[in-house]
């Protein structure tokens, strides 16, 4: 079974205020946390987790990032969840990049089976 996200970030501050949600589109530099759900049932996709995300932080490291590109270095990683502290302008490129992870997981994970099942 492939890795699977769900985005699970809240829309609207805890206390409810309408207004500072608001503030969200107006304030670029302002802070807030992504979260993703993460399905994952094995060790082996956990390694392709962590595995496609050393990949990803090594490529960054070599071409360098643009600029306010944020780094696959700043996601919290645990069983069963991603969590990503970020400014509110670059939350997009933040979704972008954990689907871009999901990709190169659950890819890995192809890959490594094929490679059990036909050993060269």
């Amino acid at each position: 079974m492939p890795i699977r996200i769900r985005e699970i970030s809240e829309v609207l501050p805890r206390n409810g205020e309408a207004r500072d949600a608001l503030a969200l589109r107006f304030d670029p530099s302002r802070r807030v946390v992504l979260r993703f759900e993460l399905s994952v049932s094995s060790e082996a996709e956990r390694e392709a987790l962590r595995y496609a995300r050393r990949t990803m932080i090594r490529e960054e490291r070599t071409r360098g990032l643009d600029w306010d590109e944020p780094s696959m270095e700043d996601p919290v990683l645990t069983d069963g969840e991603i969590r990503w502290f970020a400014l509110a302008s670059q939350a997009a490129w933040c979704r972008q990049k954990v689907a871009e992870l999901i990709q190169r997981a659950n890819r890995a994970i192809l890959e490594i089976g094929e490679r059990e099942r036909y050993p060269r």
